[in-house]
């Protein structure tokens, strides 16, 4: 407690909090514990207490987060609490890469989806995890990410059952029934070391959390704004979509004045990115927006600038309240609606609850200030629902026969599960069961186990279920069994038949990519793309492929970035994870290829690196130098510098003249390029 309380109170010799005692009291007594707290109240230092205790035992933790970003930060504080004690690995990559880290480590952070890998490799590793840390276990009940969070934990409860976890939440109604399903401690509390005030701002009254009237507020929400940072705060206010945020952040930068902003603060590189424009121009006032369109280089500056205090507002969608730890003094949550398959309907209480916790900067404000905005007497009686009764239980996201499918090939293929039997007691034993009944998922995998049979995943002998080839390298690959069907199904076309536009399209109709929006105005274009690959499509799912297809390609092509947003109404957040998700599934398709069709590998490696640095093939081997991208790399290529041994022979003056390299970059890739030789060409 002593390494603890050095890390978080400077060595003051500070209380505990009443939960933080409970909690620390059953972790003792070696039980799991469920710790339901507000935002910011200690969660973490209960956590980190477990981890501390079980390396001087000379026992392993891992620490499961729902986010990369939260991951990445849980990961420098284990690190800074464990220096000389115990070793910290980050693991958020390759979703096939090996289990050795777990040998290698006494702690490991990682994302559900990457522990998840980890396991469907071997099973039996939890064996040797003492301590099982699932922050934001709410998100249990998410729809992506939640059915990956559950089946990691019945796997890890099943293998050890003596597993001590710890799970951590800032909003969860139904603690005592997920609890029984961990077998786990409760721990809950109201309690918040700096108090929230709520306030609910209709027409033109400001109202307390009793919807009392305290004020008038006739003055404009930038009045509003102004005044908290005049106080010393800072401002997220949530809105409903990206442009709205986009909007709302532009036009409160021009409500403010620079001199509030003394700091200096440093410009991103623009790249032909809009979006990392407009964040340059108002973020020298103090304003900047956040949503998922933005690429991390972007969402990273802006978070780095928030808590640094060089931005002082940032307007965002509620993406930004899921999981990373960016608090302020005031949250303004403006909008209570989002539109979805043309309809407007209330978000979840939830998803309000999560904003609000937002609000309270710990060691810096008193207290925090959240206020709703609410147009109407629905917006009233909505808020008055989340008051009074608070946000929803956590209901498991288990029962699609996707995720059956997906789980049962992993769980034959590490030989977890062997018979029917052992399949349906697995998923008797996952939370969805627990809430819906023993037998609740049986159907679900009556039917895959067919499915994997009559598509070659799986062999039945009697009782007894093993994969075959195909279904080893799919669940290794950590791919969607039907999207292996539909790669290996693509290996029969014949070779000239199969252009990089059809295989991207191939690629886009699997379930593990997110598909693009189709609106009528793709029609046409949609229509010349299917004609070039010869494909008719047969609903909307596939004008989707098509037309992410066709990002994709213009993407491959150099289309510049500014270009394809505009061309597909999208941000370069939306690219990125486009062109990664894709980039994946071709170098599975490339694995896939070695076993079954293997003059496709190479060709699809090619692709696949060409995916991830957006190029043609003629500069793939100028690519590899470090400090060229896909912009510099054509612009050497344009001027006669065709590959790395070009660039060797070259002179720092001849490389420094061309539009984008400075001396000290010309200097840097002429060196690197000497080292390479001609290994790359």
């Amino acid at each position: 407690m002593d390494i603890i309380k050095n890390y978080y109170f400077s060595g003051k010799n500070v209380s505990l909090y009443e939960h933080q005692k409970k909690s620390i009291d059953e972790i003792d007594e070696g039980r799991s514990v469920l710790v339901s707290v507000p935002t910011a109240s200690g969660k973490s230092l209960i956590a980190y207490y477990a981890i501390i205790r079980a390396a001087k035992q000379g026992l392993k933790s891992m620490y499961i987060c729902p986010l990369k970003a939260l991951a990445r930060e849980k990961f420098d504080e284990l690190r800074a609490i464990g220096k000389g004690m115990f070793t910290v690995a980050l693991s958020v990559g390759d979703l096939d890469a090996g289990t050795d880290i777990i040998n290698r480590f006494d702690v490991i952070v990682c994302t559900s989806e990457k522990a998840d890998s980890l396991m469907h490799h071997n099973p039996d590793y939890f064996n040797d995890i003492a301590v099982l840390v699932l922050d934001e276990i709410h998100n249990i009940g998410d729809q992506t990410r939640g059915p990956t969070l559950e089946i990691l934990c019945t796997t890890a409860r099943i293998v050890n059952p003596d597993i001590q976890i710890i799970a951590l939440s800032a909003t969860l109604q139904n603690a005592p029934q997920i609890g029984e399903w961990l077998n786990a401690t409760v721990v809950r509390s109201d309690f918040r070391p700096v108090p929230l005030k709520k306030f609910v701002i209709f027409r033109d009254k400001l109202m307390d959390d009793e919807f009392q009237q305290i004020d008038s507020l006739k003055k404009d929400i930038y009045e509003l704004i102004r005044k908290i940072l005049y106080d010393g705060g800072q401002v997220l206010l949530f809105l409903n979509t990206r442009k709205r945020a986009e909007k709302f952040a532009m036009d409160i930068s021009e409500q403010m004045d620079e001199r509030m902003f003394p700091s200096s603060i440093d410009i991103i590189s623009e790249d032909g990115d809009r979006n990392a424009e407009v964040v340059n121009r108002i973020a020298k006032k103090g304003v900047a927006f956040h949503h998922a369109g933005l690429n991390t280089r972007i969402r990273t500056f802006v978070e780095e600038n928030f808590k640094s205090g060089r931005i002082k507002v940032i307007t965002s969608t509620p993406t930004l309240a899921a999981g990373i730890n960016l608090p302020a003094r005031a949250v303004i949550i403006r909008d209570l609606t989002r539109f979805s398959d043309g309809y407007s309907s209330y978000i979840s209480n939830m998803e309000i609850e999560q904003m609000l916790g937002r609000a309270g900067r710990p060691k810096y404000d008193d207290h925090g200030e959240a206020y709703i905005y609410c147009p109407s007497q629905g917006a009233i009686d909505k808020v008055k629902d989340l008051f009074e009764n608070g946000v929803e239980p956590v209901v498991s996201a288990m029962g699609k026969e996707k995720i059956v499918r997906f789980n049962t090939l992993a769980l034959i293929s590490n030989h977890f599960c062997t018979t029917l039997d052992s399949l349906y007691t697995f998923f008797d034993s996952t939370l969805y069961a627990s809430q819906n009944g023993k037998g609740t998922l049986k159907d679900y995998v009556d039917q895959v186990t067919g499915y994997l049979e009559n598509y070659g995943f799986i062999e039945t002998k009697g009782q007894i279920l093993k994969a075959e080839k195909l279904g080893t390298i799919t669940a290794n690959l950590y791919i969607d069994p039907e999207t292996a069907k539909i790669i290996v199904d693509m290996f029969e076309e014949n070779e000239e038949e199969m252009s990089v536009a059809r295989i991207l399209y191939n690629i886009c109709k699997t379930p593990d990519i997110f598909t693009l929006f189709v609106n009528r105005d793709d029609y046409e274009s949609l229509s010349a793309f299917f004609d070039e690959i010869s494909e008719s499509p047969e609903d909307e799912d596939d004008m989707a492929a098509g037309k992410t297809a066709m990002l994709l390609l213009d993407w491959i092509n150099e289309v510049p970035i500014y270009e394809i947003e505009e061309k597909y109404s999208v941000g370069s957040g939306d690219i990125e994870s486009r062109k990664s998700s894709a980039e994946w599934i071709v170098m599975a398709a490339s694995r896939l290829a070695a076993e079954f069709r293997r003059e496709l590998s190479y060709p699809l490696d090619v692709l696949s690196l060409r995916l991830k640095e957006g190029v043609r093939d003629d500069i793939m081997s100028l690519i590899s130098i470090p400090g060229v991208g896909r912009v510099r790399a054509r612009r050497l290529y344009e001027n006669g510098f065709k590959k790395p041994s070009d660039i060797a022979k070259s002179t720092v003056q001849n490389i420094a003249i061309l539009r984008g390299f400075s001396k000290t970059l010309a200097e840097n890739i002429i060196k690197s390029a000497k080292t390479m030789g001609d290994s790359s060409e």
